[in-house]
């Protein structure tokens, strides 16, 4: 008797649906390895130590966190410190929080507010919009946070004064800013901004810090990087959402090599170089439009019999239509991905 596997889409080849389905790059098997051996456990140990002391070097004195096992245990851990069962946090209307973590949010406690998006980003005027409209309404939920993601949705990177812009509009107000940086270091690596350059520097309250689509091994963190969140908030919210690792060393092993070293940096601009790449292979094929990426991440308009022979190939996920009614498909690329690998997509599609 067969059995169905959830998540099957279409195609045989998984290597361009997302930058999550790489392997670990072997320099984090390496500090996983490091730390396979008897340690305190949660958190009590010298590698989550070393992870705390990373923190506060890469984002500015002061900042601290704690490892999570992936990216939407970070987002609710992170937005259940900045809101309450009354308050509301407001998003675009294709952030991951949104879109893409089922039910999460709801059942915990956090009631997003998503505004029309602009190339996935959110403006300083949806949030006044907002704050104008809920803010001291009886009957509205308040609005005590905003989240942003870093690279949007549809593969856009937020430019130092947009964040900025942002962040002043949203403290102005009262609210925190929460920057949902599961693709923070291609984000950084195209800005060329350091991590604290990209996040502290610029107003972010409360980061999800990604690394397993940077070569990771199922690793991710919070980071709270001002005092708008309330000191010692966290450390229950990580027990009780589940987050709490008894083998916190492993984690904490990945995430001090991934951002205490060049690596995280190294394995950004190889993504974002190889997306640039595949871009300008697709744009020489007739009947492909193309976005030219802004990190990682391709978003190709093509024409029906393409989206058909790419996915017969590849899992390809679709992304909408573009204005003259094409589907398009979002390609992305990781740290692993090579020319080989491209050459062979584009054979696909130009035969």
């Amino acid at each position: 008797m067969q059995h169905s596997r959830r998540f099957r889409l279409p195609g045989t080849d998984p290597h361009f649906a997302s930058d999550n389905i790489s392997g670990a790059h072997p320099e984090i098997m390496a500090a996983v390895m490091e730390a396979n051996l008897d340690t305190p456990a949660y958190g009590g140990d010298q590698f989550t130590d070393d992870f705390h002391e990373m923190l506060d070097t890469q984002f500015g004195t002061g900042a601290y966190g704690f490892p999570v096992f992936n990216g939407t245990g970070a987002n609710i851990v992170s937005l259940q410190a900045v809101s309450h069962p009354y308050s509301s946090v407001i998003c675009t209307d294709t952030s991951h929080v949104y879109t893409s973590e089922a039910s999460a949010p709801v059942r915990a406690g956090i009631s997003l507010k998503p505004q029309p998006h602009l190339d996935g980003k959110l403006r300083p005027e949806d949030i006044a919009k907002v704050v104008a409209s809920d803010l001291g309404n009886p009957q509205a939920t308040q609005p005590t946070a905003v989240t942003v993601s870093q690279v949007t949705e549809m593969g856009t990177v937020y430019t130092p004064e947009e964040l900025t812009a942002i962040c002043n509009a949203a403290h102005d107000a009262g609210l925190a800013i929460h920057m949902d940086g599961a693709r923070l270091a291609p984000a950084a690596a195209a800005l060329g901004l350091d991590l604290h350059g990209a996040t502290t520097a610029l107003g972010v309250d409360i980061l999800s810090l990604g690394a397993t689509k940077n070569g990771g091994l199922g690793a991710d963190a919070v980071v709270v990087l001002s005092n708008r969140v309330p000191e010692d908030t966290l450390t229950p919210i990580i027990k009780y959402t589940t987050q709490l690792s008894s083998k916190t060393s492993y984690l904490s092993a990945q995430l001090t090599t991934m951002f205490s070293t060049s690596l995280w940096h190294r394995n950004a601009t190889t993504a974002n170089a190889a997306a640039t790449r595949l871009a300008q292979g697709l744009g020489d094929i007739a009947g492909v439009e193309v976005q030219t990426p802004q990190a990682n991440t391709v978003l190709a308009a093509m024409p029906d019999n393409l989206v058909t022979r790419l996915r017969e190939h590849y899992v390809a996920h679709l992304w909408g239509h573009n204005t003259a009614g094409l589907p398009i498909v979002r390609l992305v690329c990781s740290w692993a991905t090579t020319d080989a690998k491209i050459t062979d997509l584009l054979k696909v599609l130009a035969a």
